[in-house]
């Protein structure tokens, strides 16, 4: 083993599959008192067509309108008797309906999980509702620049693929989005196929898997295989918003592989060294020697197949020029020398930390099995992971950098001017 962990971040993950396909993943921490609960589904935006952007978070918002047999409000009086805190989020490849509670509500937070996931209502005044709220939600992200440039960023990368739509959709394909549309969704995207139960916490495999068995054993399948395709490789572009913010907003995106290429590790620590923390080489640059932006980072996201790696900065308007020729430089010196060692390990311990950190919680360790399983099809332990950060080695940095982050090479940028 890379190095000691305690006991408390000790943990063994099981794993059953019902009779039905439904895949149960639990991982007992009796430290606790409590524990952390999530129904994933693996249907996302990337599911839907030129027709349905946005329905996937649509019914992410129904779910908790009305079920078979409760109302909203009753749903939300039935989780707070209980101390319970509940929520839901949809992503590009899953949907994940969460709660966290106390050992003794287990049974009744899974039972209520189960009838928001499985039998939403869809009654057409609740759908008519939540189209309003969802559409006032879309425009709010217009005076978030920082939400307003990484959707158009994914637009440039990922052109009319799926997975350059707005997870939310637009105003104009969620007020297209019939009751119709919604049945048919949900009747394909949630079946026992597509359904994983993950828990973290002080609740044992056994039991787990016998209430697992009892509010989701009956559920269906489908006979039909979905397949997602990866989408087109999208010539590099330029695009300017004009729009008034109080400051300039700049956004280099690049595609880079998914979660299920070995190099994800190297990504980690690279996206680290680039541009995550204060000791990274875009803040050091950008904001403390030069003064240029409060704000400066670069990000990560992949998906199964593909991936993207974000950086982002919001300047003085006049200054965004400036700011991007400083935010090549520094791709260059990637590419063309190899990082120290003390740079390395420095960037390998950030990576290490968040891993070994996420242990304490709960909800985030819930959230490590379920996307592990519906992305990978398994577990990696936390182990194998801190001794897969562990072995990227300045070479690899050198290697990644030389073939993605070359400076004048493909990059698609975004800007905000007002």
């Amino acid at each position: 083993m890379p190095q000691h962990l305690p006991s408390s971040h000790s943990f063994t993950v099981e794993k059953t599959t019902l009779p039905n396909g439904v895949r149960v993943l639990s991982e007992f921490v009796p430290t606790v008192e409590s524990f952390a609960l999530g129904v994933w589904v693996d249907t996302g935006s990337r599911d839907e067509s030129d027709s349905t952007i946005g329905i996937a978070h649509f019914i992410e918002h129904l779910a908790f309108r009305r079920t078979a047999r409760h109302s909203s409000r009753q749903i939300a009086a039935e989780f707070e008797s209980l101390g319970a805190y509940t929520n839901a989020f949809t992503a590009k490849e899953q949907t994940c309906f969460y709660v966290r509670a106390l050992r003794p509500h287990f049974r009744k937070t899974l039972a209520l999980l189960a009838e928001i996931t499985l039998t939403p209502a869809f009654h057409p005044a609740d759908i008519e509702k939540e189209r309003t709220v969802i559409i006032e939600e879309i425009k709010s992200y217009d005076d978030e620049p920082e939400e307003l440039i990484f959707d158009a960023g994914e637009q440039q990368l990922f052109g009319n693929h799926p997975l350059g739509n707005p997870i939310a959709g637009s105003v104009e394909s969620v007020s297209a989005i019939s009751p119709d549309d919604i049945r048919a969704f949900h009747q394909a995207g949630y079946h026992a196929g597509t359904i994983v139960i993950a828990v973290s916490g002080n609740i044992t495999h056994d039991e787990a898997v016998k209430l697992s068995a009892r509010y989701f054993g009956d559920v269906q399948g489908v006979s039909l295989s979905r397949v997602r395709t990866s989408p087109a490789v999208m010539p590099a572009d330029r695009i300017s918003i004009n729009k008034s913010f109080q400051q300039g907003h700049l956004l280099l995106g690049k595609k880079i592989p998914g979660v299920l290429s070995t190099d994800r590790y190297g990504f980690s620590v690279l996206n680290t060294l680039l541009g995550d923390g204060m000791s990274s080489r875009l803040y050091q640059r950008v904001r403390e020697r030069a003064g240029l932006a409060y704000s400066v980072y670069s990000s990560v996201q992949m998906m199964t197949d593909i991936g993207a790696l974000m950086i982002y900065a919001a300047t003085d308007e006049r200054k965004l020029a400036k700011t991007e020729m400083m935010i090549r430089e520094e791709l260059a010196k990637l590419c063309s020398t190899r990082i120290t060692p003390k740079e390395l390990r420095r960037a390998q311990e950030q990576s290490k930390s968040g891993i070994i950190m996420s242990l304490e919680s709960m909800s985030s360790r819930m959230q490590a099995l379920g996307k592990s399983e519906l992305e990978e099809g398994f577990h990696e332990s936390i182990y194998a992971t801190i001794e897969r950060v562990e072995q990227v080695t300045a070479d690899d940095i050198l290697r990644l950098s030389q073939e993605y982050l070359q400076p004048d090479d493909g990059w698609s940028v975004a800007e905000i001017r007002g």
